[in-house]
């Protein structure tokens, strides 16, 4: 059976981690058997980074990479159905997601002071005092030299919400009218959406970004159908 290692629910969502709820929501796609373990120290996984698996004696990092493992030992098809074009539509909005918007998503919770405040609370209230006096402000640095290397962190404010308000958009248009991406079905890029709109929406944090998501009729649907269908027990956001 597989392990899934990541944090418990938090901030109103699956996981406060959009790469966690991708994840889970690829091994519930795959139909397969699995069962989570906490997991809070990224430096035991095998990338350094949360959440991995653990399948047949061998740990695996990356979602994206899990995804492959995952068509390729039980025999999985996460695009079933789309033809060439889609599936170049599906790899384009997967890095959208993940490679860019993300990274707002990251802004408006390690930046934006007030939402820093709960992070720090969340992920190192149970530390001990002493650690807590410079872990997480060194975390945090750590954050931002990320984002400059990225390149996001290197604009203001104003620009770096802009441009994820420009990925919602996009975002929307495509999804436009249908239940999932590509219609009543979901598929692989339904995960990746729903991971990072599920950050976005379902979280506690009044940002920019938050309410320009919500300016979208059509993600807060599409996240609730979403959460509907693979996290039913959770029941509707607050």
């Amino acid at each position: 059976m597989i392990t899934l290692f990541q944090p418990p629910p938090g901030f109103g969502a699956a996981n406060p981690s959009p790469f966690c709820i991708k994840l889970e929501v690829l091994l519930k796609m795959a139909d397969v058997d699995y069962k989570t373990q906490l997991e809070g120290n990224p430096r035991n996984g095998p990338n350094g980074k949360i959440p991995y698996i653990k399948d047949k004696g061998t740990a695996l990092g990356d979602s994206d990479r899990i995804q492959l493992y995952l068509e390729s030992e039980y025999n999985v098809e996460f695009f079933e159905g789309l033809n060439a074009n889609q599936k170049a539509q599906s790899l384009a909005f997967i890095r959208l997601a993940d490679e860019h918007l993300y990274w707002v998503v990251i802004y408006s919770r390690w930046m934006e002071d007030k939402n820093w405040r709960i992070i720090k609370k969340r992920f190192f209230g149970k530390m001990p005092l002493i650690l807590r006096m410079f872990v997480p402000n060194m975390l945090r640095k750590g954050v931002r030299k990320s984002m400059t290397g990225h390149g996001i962190g290197r604009h203001d404010r104003a620009t770096i919400y802009a441009m994820g308000a420009e990925d919602l958009t996009a975002i929307a248009d495509f999804i436009a009218d249908r239940d999932f991406a590509f219609g009543s079905t979901p598929t692989a890029v339904d995960a990746a959406l729903y991971g990072q709109l599920s950050a976005i929406i379902d979280a506690p944090f009044d940002t920019p970004l938050k309410r320009a998501a919500l300016s979208h009729d059509t993600l807060s649907a599409y996240c609730k159908r979403m959460r509907a269908r693979y996290f039913p027990n959770l029941g509707d956001v607050a």
